[in-house]
């Protein structure tokens, strides 16, 4: 029945308050309204925001106080001002403050170890104080100027007076029963501790201040033919303020406004309620934006919430976009300075500006400002390919931008767009990751096109503002505050002369970061060498190569850089599940570069690992391996072989294999043999996928020899995998006019083998081979068969294939993943370039970056 009566009454309330509003508001004249609000003083404007301060900080200490009324738990002082000032600010705009306040308090002091009891509590010791501010400030205002409430409450001023003091009195019997203190109000959990004497003393006088300055905020904008004194005011505002918390409309809306036009009847309506709307917009409107944001600033400031955790989804999916927005949005930037320089100024603002700034530093800054524009539009490029030191010069030179735009004449609008592209780049940061230089690669024509296109049409736009303007060669000389074509001309020769000399730089040089590599220690590799499944991982001893190694020390890969193509050589070294990790964070290494990651040679049992990384595959062609379990030279199986090796004792041939520790003694005599094998091919060092002559290269392995008579006719280095595993060669050279020496090497390296318990003995790859001929093939295939069937004279595919195919290997298939797409002639170009040429110079390649 309790329920019924406060709804029926809540409901009569506000009624009455629409009734009483219509009946006030009836001579409110909505322009004279708008007009009082535009002329109201700025600087009133500025005392009002002043004073709305003062009254939440005061609000901030009715929390303080109140946390240390009603609990010992420690509240560090930033969490309190947070929580008070972000629950006042939405409670005095949404109204029911006990639920949307407290709701907030909850939220944040919820996080600082208070319970909801704890929060019920504090709930209604701050609300306690503000009655208690409101009573001292009627009370007192009653006292003084009674008169003052008549016009709102109707009663004479000897009665209003009466009230005052007995108000007054209340308050002195209020705050002498809690002197004693360990008073409280409730029971069990709801009981509420009340401060004792001294506390209480000092958070009513917090009250009287924050009543004061809320009402203080709205006196200050009254109109200048209202006489009403401020101790008469803040009683009218109190009691106004009490009737929108018995309105329970958000804010007090209608409420309010109706208490203040009837307690000042003499007073315009019209411009009563301009200093109203005013007065929400300083004391409420701006503090509750304000707090709105300061709520989601502090809600993703902790990464366990619901909006942290659908910030960071939604960063995910809008930081791939964020770099093409950012560019295009510097592009923006750089338009609006050269449009700018060429505008002729606003004189209004240029004679505020001449007091301040000499015109000197006014000339400088026009001519700067559209220099810097130029180099926007350059430097919008290497934001779309998120380099981090573009996105350094374009905060310099937009900060910069923003300042010259005040200083050329004071366009503030320039700077306001120039700040807003500012912030969104320091926001995301993060995005603009690669290292590469800003001029690593060339100017494409779009770029160039565009960045001529923007030039010449501000150009043409200044041209088309000036046009009554008579030239002559005095123009350029000029400088005078209302000299703007003169202005308009420097600029257009430095914008000119700036844009072909950036555009020329960046059409012909080309700047890829440079870091020489140190050396790696053996020692380093050889715990993953140690679990290497295949034996071509010894091609990482070579000089020319980079390791990214895995953090835990036993797996790696060995890639080089050439042009944009960063080229790993074949799979992952050592354990399987370390190749996920590695080629993760390969990938990671590139995309800092905006480099292509190209995997060269890799077997079939990575390729969902490739796939996974979003890569394109193409067949290379066809790897043999001999199953040296089945490999024989006895019987019927055999027979060829015997016949090799019979015919090379004929030839009085014979086969050793040279340890390790004793090659540097043969080196020169293995040179002699390598000298003349390139000589007789007319060809030079390869590298990368292949061995080249290197004394410290060499000397690691075991070298197999054939000899006559005492001297080396031919020798290969020797890679043994994992014992089990497979066994194969690298560099093998031999001099002109001996055949059958590779036949002898090859067998008995295979019997050699068998011998130590290999399985395997790896002939190396056939390329082009195994690709399919159907109609319906990849056209990569068809490409590739065309050059094997063409390209014979060259290069020998299918000679190589064939002499391999004797041996009765097992083939198996070898690809590269890379980009697809246009990037993969550039990629076939810039593999088969590390591959060939002289060995000092892939030392070179595979030392830089």
């Amino acid at each position: 029945m309790t329920e019924w009566i406060g709804t029926a009454l809540t409901i009569a309330v506000a009624f009455g308050i629409l009734a009483l509003l219509a009946k006030l508001g009836a001579e409110v004249d909505i322009q004279h309204v708008a007009e009082g609000v535009a002329a109201t003083p700025r600087a009133a404007v500025g005392l009002s925001l002043l004073f709305s301060a003062i009254s939440y900080v005061a609000l901030i200490g009715y929390d303080a106080f109140g946390i240390r009324t009603v609990t010992d738990k420690p509240v560090p002082l930033r969490t309190i001002a947070l929580g008070s000032f972000t629950s006042y600010a939405i409670g005095h705009t949404l109204g029911f403050p006990l639920v949307t306040a407290g709701a907030v308090r909850w939220r944040i002091y919820g996080r600082a170890g208070l319970s909801m009891p704890d929060v019920g509590r504090l709930t209604a010791v701050a609300g306690l104080n503000l009655w208690l501010g409101m009573a001292s400030v009627i009370g007192l205002s009653a006292l003084l100027q009674p008169s003052a409430l008549t016009a709102l409450d109707r009663l004479p001023a000897n009665v209003n007076k009466g009230l005052g003091a007995l108000l007054l009195i209340a308050l002195l019997g209020f705050l002498a029963w809690t002197g004693r203190g360990g008073r409280a109000i409730g029971r069990s959990w709801a009981r509420i501790p009340l401060p004792s004497g001294p506390h209480l003393l000092i958070q009513i006088g917090l009250g009287v201040i924050d009543v004061g300055a809320a009402a203080a905020a709205l006196w200050i904008l009254l109109p200048s033919g209202v006489h009403i004194g401020f101790p008469a005011f803040a009683a009218v505002f109190s009691c106004a303020i009490i009737l929108a918390l018995v309105s329970h409309a958000p804010a007090g809306l209608g409420a309010f406004e109706a208490a203040v036009l009837l307690a000042l009847p003499n007073v315009p309506a019209s411009d009563l309620i301009s200093a109203v709307l005013i007065w929400r917009l300083t004391y409420t409107l701006i503090p509750f934006g304000l707090a709105v944001a300061l709520l989601i600033v502090d809600e993703l400031r902790h990464p366990g919430t619901k909006l942290a955790r659908a910030a960071r989804r939604m960063g995910r999916l809008v930081l791939p976009f964020v770099p093409a927005a950012l560019a295009a949005l510097t592009f923006l930037g750089g338009l609006v300075l050269l449009t700018s320089g060429a505008l002729p100024n606003d004189y209004s603002r240029i004679r505020g500006l001449r007091h301040l700034i000499p015109l000197p530093f006014t000339e400088v800054s026009h001519l700067v400002a559209s220099t810097v524009g130029v180099f926007l539009l350059v430097l919008s490029r290497g934001l779309l390919r998120r380099l981090t030191s573009a996105w350094t010069l374009a905060v310099v030179l937009i900060g910069a931008g923003m300042v010259l735009s005040l200083v050329k004449g004071f366009d503030w609008e320039e700077a306001l767009i120039l700040g807003a592209v500012l912030t969104l780049l320091a926001t995301y940061r993060s995005a603009f990751y690669r290292k590469a230089g800003i001029f690593a690669e060339p100017l494409e024509p779009r770029w160039l096109i565009a960045i001529a296109f923007v030039i010449a049409c501000t150009i043409w736009l200044g041209f088309a503002v000036f046009q009554d303007v008579d030239y002559s060669h005095q123009l350029w000389w000029q400088f005078d505050w209302h000299d703007d074509a003169s202005r308009f001309l420097r600029a257009s020769l430095a914008t000119v002369i700036v844009g072909a000399a950036l555009s020329l730089y960046a059409m012909l040089h080309r700047s890829p970061a440079q870091r020489r590599t140190p050396p790696l220690h053996f020692e380093i590799l050889a715990p993953a060498l140690a679990q290497a499944s295949r034996a071509d991982a010894q091609l990482a001893l070579l000089d020319d190569k980079r390791v990214l190694m895995h953090e835990a020390g036993d797996a790696f890969l060995m890639y080089a850089v050439r042009g944009k193509s960063w080229i790993v050589m074949g799979d992952p070294v050592g354990p399987t599940d370390r190749a996920p990790d590695l080629m993760w964070r390969f990938l990671e290494e590139v995309d800092r570069h905006a480099g292509w990651p190209v995997f060269y040679q890799v077997s079939p049992a990575h390729l969902p690992l490739y796939l996974d990384g979003g890569l394109s595959l193409i067949k290379l062609g066809e790897e043999a391996r001999v199953d040296l379990s089945a490999f024989t030279t006895e019987g019927r199986a055999g027979r060829d072989w015997r016949s090799a090796v019979n015919r090379a004792k004929r030839d009085d041939l014979q086969f050793a294999i040279i340890p390790a520790n004793e090659v540097p003694a043969h080196l020169s005599e293995l040179k002699k043999v390598s000298d003349a094998w390139l000589a007789e091919r007319g060809s030079r060092e390869k590298g990368f996928s292949i061995g080249y002559w290197s004394e410290s290269y060499l000397s690691r392995f075991d070298i197999a020899v054939v000899r006559r008579g005492g001297v080396i006719l031919a020798f290969a280095n020797i890679w043994y995998g994992q014992p089990g595993g497979e066994m194969t060669v690298d560099l093998m050279r031999h001099l002109p006019d001996c055949s059958g020496v590779m036949d002898l090497l090859f067998v008995n390296l295979m019997q050699e083998g068998k011998a130590r318990g290999y399985r395997w003995f790896n002939l190396g790859m056939a390329p082009l081979s195994g690709l399919s001929h159907h109609r319906l093939a990849p056209s990569w295939h068809k490409v590739a068969a065309f050059v094997a069937r063409n390209g014979e004279r060259f290069y020998g595919f299918r000679g190589l294939r064939a002499y391999k195919e004797k041996f009765g290997p097992v083939w198996e298939p070898r690809y590269m993943a890379c980009p697809g797409g246009w990037a993969l002639p550039q990629i076939l170009l810039d593999v088969t370039s590390l591959i060939s040429g002289s060995a000092s110079k892939a030392i070179i390649r595979g030392a830089r970056r």
